[in-house]
């Protein structure tokens, strides 16, 4: 497996880990809005997971190289439109929204947009992080000009 790879997967797996965590708050908020004191068919926790999981497949979704600000705010906003095909597609077949109902569908994607926000901004600090621990090893390689392989 190419380590390209195994970085997409391992993107894709905290992906997956935050975005579930952060929609079962939300579901929580959500359910305590519209469906308060409803008996609730554990079949929802399933549909969470199955939802978050297609959601963070777009990790794997590069429509373009992000090589100039606009192709990258392109890539947000793909990325941000299929969560929300994906959120309220599923939350339709699921039945956990009526689409007639104003309401509850801006509830909805006022939480997909939370969401979006909070797990983006994660991954943007920690891939700022691990950017500056490069950095740092390079500006260190160039100013003692020696490999780790050399020190062995």
């Amino acid at each position: 497996m190419t380590q390209n790879l195994q970085k997409k997967i391992r993107g894709f797996i905290l992906t997956y880990c935050m975005t579930t965590t952060a929609t079962l708050f939300v579901c929580a908020v959500y359910i305590n809005i519209f469906w308060r004191g409803v008996l609730l068919n554990p079949d929802i926790l399933w549909e969470i997971l199955l939802l978050c999981f297609v959601c963070s497949l777009c990790n794997f979704m590069h429509p373009f190289r992000e090589t100039d600000r606009k192709r990258i705010v392109l890539n947000i906003v793909t990325r941000y439109l299929y969560i929300n095909l994906v959120v309220l597609g599923g939350g339709h077949i699921f039945h956990w929204l009526d689409i007639k109902n104003v309401l509850m569908l801006a509830v909805m994607m006022l939480e997909i947009l939370f969401v979006f926000i909070l797990v983006s901004a994660v991954i943007w600090i920690l891939h700022k992080k691990a950017s500056e621990r490069l950095n740092q090893k390079l500006q260190e390689y160039q100013r003692t000009g020696r490999h780790d392989n050399e020190a062995l």
